[in-house]
Formats: C-alpha cells, sequence, structure tokens
C-alpha cells in the first residue's frame, strides 16, 4: 500500500512538472499592459507610431525609421522630407488615455492615396495632436535627429538597418521619469530575459480594409510581450552573411560602421512572428491593384533585458525575418532568424547628440561643456549637428562677424 501511495505521489509530481511545462511554453507570448514598462513610451508621427526608451527625463531613443519615413528619393512635399520636423512628433506615455487619444488622432490621419498627400497629413496631425499636448501624458518635442549616416543606407536591404538610431528631446521633461539603459555588450545565446516588445495583436492579414478595421480595435495600453531566443555573434554573423551574399560584415555600401562593428542582433523565429513573413505586429498597406493605399505603421519592435523597474534596451525597430530554407514538412519559422537593429553600437552619436555620453554600464551622463563652441558643436564622427545648435552657432557667427566689421 505504502509503494502505492508513493508511485501516485510520484505520478502526481511529473503531472505537475508536465503542467508547469506546458503553461511555461505556452506564456512565451502573451499580452501585457504597457505601464509594466515605465522606461517605455510612444513617439507618434503622422505616418506611424513606435516605441521609445527613456534615457533622460528629456530623451528618448527611438527608431530611425520612425523619424525619417522616407528614403531621399520619395516625391513627399518638403514638409516632411527628410529627418521629421519636432512639429510633427508627439511623445505618449502610456496610459488608458493614450489609446483613446492615439486612436483618435491616427485614425483621423489614416489614409492617403499618394506621396504627394503626405504634407497634408501631417498637417492634419499636427492640429489635432496640439490640443492634446498637456506635459502630463503627451509631450511636445524640441528637437529630432537621426544618425547623419542612416539615410544613405535606404537604398540597399542589406544595410538598412545600419545607423539605425534616432533621438528625440522633449520641450518639458517628464517628472519621476524611470529611466533605461542600453545593451553596450553583445548577446549570449539564450540571453536571459530578452523580450520583444510589439503591439498587439498580431495578424496575417494583407488587405487595407481588414486591417485598417483590426487596427480599429487594438487597445494601444496592451502591449504583445515575447519571450527571445537570442543567437550568438558567430551565429548571427554567418546567418547575416549567408542571407545577403556577404564574404564578410564589412562589405557594406555607405560609410564604416564604428570599429567594423556587426550592425545587428539575432533570434530565432519566435511566437510573435508569422512563418515567412516580417509580421511582428501591424502594417497596412494595400496588397493588389489600384491606387495606393498607406495607412498607419504598426510594426514597431523594442526589445528589452528587464531590470526591476527599468529596462535595458537591445534594440528598437523593425525586426526583419530572414527564411534560410523550408519544405512542405518543415515550416519556415524552424529554418529561419530575425535580426534587428544595434543601437547600442553607436553611442558617440548619441551622447554627441544629446549633449552627453553613454557610460560603460549603458546610462546616459551629462557631460560637461568644454567651453569650445565648435568642439561642442560638432560631431568628430561626421554626423550632422542638430538645426537649432547649428543655427545658435551660425547667429554667434554673423554676430561677432557684425562686431568686427562695425570696428573696421
Amino acid at each position: 500500500m505504502a509503494r502505492a501511495s508513493h508511485v501516485q505521489s510520484l505520478a502526481a509530481v511529473v503531472a505537475l512538472i508536465v503542467i508547469v511545462l506546458v503553461s511555461s511554453a505556452a506564456a512565451e507570448s502573451s499580452v501585457a499592459k504597457m505601464t509594466d514598462y515605465p522606461s517605455l513610451l510612444y513617439v507618434a508621427t503622422p505616418f506611424t507610431l513606435c516605441f521609445g526608451a527613456l534615457l533622460t527625463p528629456r530623451t528618448v531613443i527611438t527608431d530611425a525609421r520612425c523619424l525619417f519615413p522616407f528614403s531621399n528619393t520619395s516625391s513627399v512635399p518638403d514638409t516632411v522630407s527628410g529627418t521629421l520636423k519636432p512639429e510633427y512628433l508627439m511623445v505618449a506615455l502610456p496610459t488608458d488615455k493614450t489609446s483613446a487619444t492615439m486612436h483618435s488622432i491616427l485614425l483621423s490621419t489614416q489614409v492617403y492615396t499618394t506621396e504627394a498627400q503626405a504634407g497634408f497629413r501631417a498637417t492634419t496631425f499636427l492640429s489635432l495632436a496640439a490640443g492634446f499636448v498637456d506635459n502630463s501624458t503627451f509631450y511636445a518635442a524640441n528637437t529630432s535627429a537621426v544618425h547623419a549616416y542612416y539615410p544613405q543606407t535606404q537604398s540597399s536591404k542589406l544595410a538598412q538597418q545600419n545607423f539605425n538610431v534616432g533621438i528625440v528631446t522633449l520641450k518639458v521633461p517628464i517628472k519621476d521619469a524611470q529611466l533605461a539603459t542600453l545593451q553596450l555588450d553583445d548577446l549570449d545565446a539564450n540571453t536571459d530575459s530578452l523580450t520583444a516588445i510589439s503591439f498587439s495583436p498580431p495578424t496575417t492579414k494583407t488587405d487595407a480594409a481588414s486591417l485598417q478595421e483590426l487596427y480599429k480595435g487594438i487597445d494601444l495600453a496592451m502591449i504583445q510581450k515575447t519571450s527571445v531566443s537570442s543567437l550568438k555573434r558567430k551565429e548571427c554573423d554567418n546567418n547575416y552573411m549567408k542571407a545577403y551574399g556577404l564574404s564578410d560584415m564589412k562589405s557594406f555600401p555607405g560609410h564604416g560602421l564604428p570599429d567594423n562593428d556587426s550592425p545587428v542582433f539575432c533570434s530565432k523565429m519566435y511566437d510573435n512572428t508569422t512563418e515567412c513573413k516580417i509580421d511582428s505586429s501591424i502594417s497596412i498597406s494595400n496588397s493588389g491593384s489600384g491606387p495606393s493605399i498607406n495607412s498607419v505603421d504598426l510594426n514597431s519592435t523594442i526589445f528589452i533585458i528587464p531590470r526591476g523597474s527599468s529596462v535595458r534596451v537591445v534594440s528598437v525597430g523593425r525586426p526583419h525575418l530572414i527564411e534560410k530554407a523550408s519544405s512542405a514538412s518543415t515550416p519556415c519559422n524552424a529554418n529561419g532568424f530575425i535580426h534587428f537593429p544595434r543601437p547600442g553600437l553607436y553611442t558617440d552619436w548619441i551622447g554627441w547628440v544629446t549633449r552627453g555620453s553613454i557610460a560603460s554600464n549603458g546610462s546616459w551622463v551629462d557631460r560637461t561643456s568644454s567651453g569650445n563652441p565648435i568642439e561642442d558643436i560638432f560631431n568628430q564622427n561626421g554626423a550632422a549637428t542638430s538645426m537649432p545648435q547649428l543655427a545658435a552657432l551660425i547667429s554667434v557667427a554673423v554676430a561677432a562677424l557684425a562686431i568686427i566689421t562695425t570696428a573696421f
């Protein structure tokens, strides 16, 4: 009888272990509140809604594509060409109020049929967003910048994630801000707690009408949280070179990367990606004939490692999915990999554009002015300065020249 009881107890333990394992597998991807991650927020533009993270109470790191939505070859009006001006940006903290407001603004500006109408869409966004800025949930941008080498990469698919980093500064600091840090080192294979945050739910829909209807039902206070298995550097680089036909990780068009380093991190395919598609969230576009339909792009993902009440930002941007091989019996998600931008490579540029520096632990620290305006304004790495800073320098130079001219 004792033996039978022991066997029953052992069976119960085994059953419990099985239940736990099954539950863990099922919980790999789940819906969570955005407020669970107070370091994260939204960057809204007339054309997309992106994730961002606070480096300082006034500094947000985000996706360069978010701030630079059109390539240099696009036929969009001058008002929205290049890096979007600060007035066409709004930063929002995640709350229930955020969801309703973002829907009101984005759905009002959502559909346009040609690039030429992008200017009107931006103007509509500007007028709507201005009425919501309250410096408690919705914040106006003061400056915006993308890495100066980022636009050069957009003509080549294999380099589109190079120099993919953008910075937005706010007119008013966020009170009691929870600050994020940057991942500077390489990831190990299966890095513990690596998490992909994206908009929920994912979809396989492709027609604009269905996707627009689906978008209306999304609660922007909620996010899709997915555990991600990272790849070691060697495996990541080998996959990347094979996918794009590279002989090494230095053969990119455009400007060379810092220290000739790899521009991406890689992961295995994960639950919130559909087979053979770059569809970690939602992107609304026309899939058939007829006029082009361009709507709010929600294909933004931020990869983080939670650290208590804060996070370490590994990447922010659109993940690229690569299918290595597939057959009828082997689905793509068993053979592919995903690569995503590596903003921690560009600490020199981030430090320069934010008037600070990134410490060895990935946190932002203030930088004391050198007292040399030329050295303080111009980045030795070749990136262009922000317009307000450049304008200030030019004004000082013009004033000085006027004084000298008057004196003589």
